[in-house]
C-alpha cells in the first residue's frame, strides 16, 4: 500500500505544534493540516512533547534537566539522523485502535529500492519524520471522524 501526497484519502501535515494543555498538562501534539484542518493527539509521552519542542529550539521546562533520554541522544549524534534520512520515505497516522483509544502511524521505510512498512506509535512516527524532514500525512477519515466527535461532545453540553 503507497500513499501518495495526491490521493484523496490522506491529507499533508503543514506543520506539528507540541505542547502540554493548559490546566490539566495533558501532553498533545496538533498537525496542522494542508487543508486547514487541525488534527489533535492528546496524552502523548512527555518526553516526545519535550523533544520536538527540542528540535525546534524551543526549551522547555524539563524536569529531567539533569539526564537525558533517548531523543536527545538521537539528536545529539548526526550519523543516525543521516542514516534515518536515507531509509525513511515518509509518516502516515492511518489507524485507530478504538479498544484503546490510540491512534496507529505507518513509517514507509525504503532500503535498496523495497518499502518495508513498520506500524509505530504515531508520536514517535512524528519525532522520526521531523528530525529527518520528511512529509507526514493523516488519513482523511480520521480527521473526519474526529471533528464529528468533538462536534457531538459540544452539542450535549
Amino acid at each position: 500500500m503507497s500513499y501518495s501526497p495526491k490521493d484523496e484519502d490522506y491529507i499533508k501535515v503543514d506543520a506539528v505544534d507540541a505542547f502540554f494543555y493548559p490546566l490539566h498538562g495533558i501532553p498533545t501534539i496538533v498537525c496542522n493540516l494542508e487543508d486547514g484542518r487541525q488534527f489533535y493527539m492528546f496524552n502523548v509521552p512527555a518526553e516526545i512533547v519535550m523533544a520536538i519542542n527540542k528540535t525546534k529550539g524551543n526549551k522547555e521546562e524539563d524536569i529531567d534537566y539533569m539526564r537525558e533520554n533517548i531523543y536527545d541522544i538521537i539528536m545529539f549524534i548526526p550519523e543516525i539522523i543521516d542514516d534515518f534520512s536515507k531509509h525513511i520515505e515518509k509518516v502516515i497516522i492511518d489507524d485507530i485502535i478504538r479498544e484503546a483509544g490510540v491512534y496507529v502511524a505507518t513509517v514507509e521505510f525504503k532500503f535498496d529500492g523495497v518499502i518495508i512498512q513498520k506500524r509505530m506509535i504515531p508520536s514517535h512516527a512524528i519525532f522520526l519524520a521531523i528530525i529527518t524532514n520528511k512529509p507526514i500525512f493523516v488519513k482523511k477519515k480520521l480527521v473526519d471522524e474526529q471533528e464529528k466527535e468533538s462536534r457531538e461532545g459540544q452539542q450535549k453540553l
